[in-house]
């Protein structure tokens, strides 16, 4: 079993511990920020240079987060703040519902959203959807870090083995999608 862990650790690093790893991803998002704001340039179809201007917009967030590694500041802007109002010691439901019920609401507002608005768009573009829908099941199970009674869970599914597979197999297919 530690074979077959020393060999997936070396096959798919870990982004937050591997320099090169990141750096792959931050070069995978910025491809895919180009591709779509590009995609929104070009086309001609009414409605659609929105959806593409705005994957490119949160793509580009998603590039910066990558490259400057801005959930360790985030982190610790919350540790400090729960600190400063004396609530540290009380922090778990304020993890649960930062970890798990506002990813959970911000996905449930998404797909309402894209079943309502972009329900056109992604079923001309239907990679763009599952590409999309890899990537925020990536954002959702790594913010889910965040509240610790999730981590065994997490473990459990080999979470840490896999992760980087999820997020770069959304990032290949967002930029498939605007090609």
């Amino acid at each position: 079993m530690s074979a077959l862990r020393l060999f997936l650790e070396y096959v798919l690093p870990d982004p937050e511990h591997s320099m090169p790893a990141r750096a792959i991803l931050v070069v995978g998002y910025a491809a895919a920020t180009w591709a779509w704001w590009r995609a929104g340039l070009r086309t001609k179809v009414k409605g659609e240079p929105f959806w593409w201007r705005l994957g490119g917009a949160l793509l580009f967030l998603l590039t910066l987060n990558k490259l400057f590694n801005l959930r360790p500041v985030f982190e610790s802007a919350f540790r400090n703040l729960a600190k400063w109002g004396n609530w540290y010691d009380q922090r778990q439901p304020v993890q649960f519902v930062l970890a798990i019920v506002v990813p959970l609401l911000c996905a449930a507002l998404t797909t309402i959203l894209l079943a309502t608005k972009g329900r056109i768009f992604f079923r001309r573009h239907w990679p763009a959807l599952c590409g999309w829908v890899m990537l925020l099941l990536y954002l959702m199970l790594r913010q889910s870090q965040e509240w610790k009674p999730a981590v065994p869970w997490l473990l459990t599914i080999g979470y840490r083995d896999w992760r980087i597979v999820l997020e770069s197999s959304g990032i290949v297919l967002v930029i498939l999608s605007a090609l």
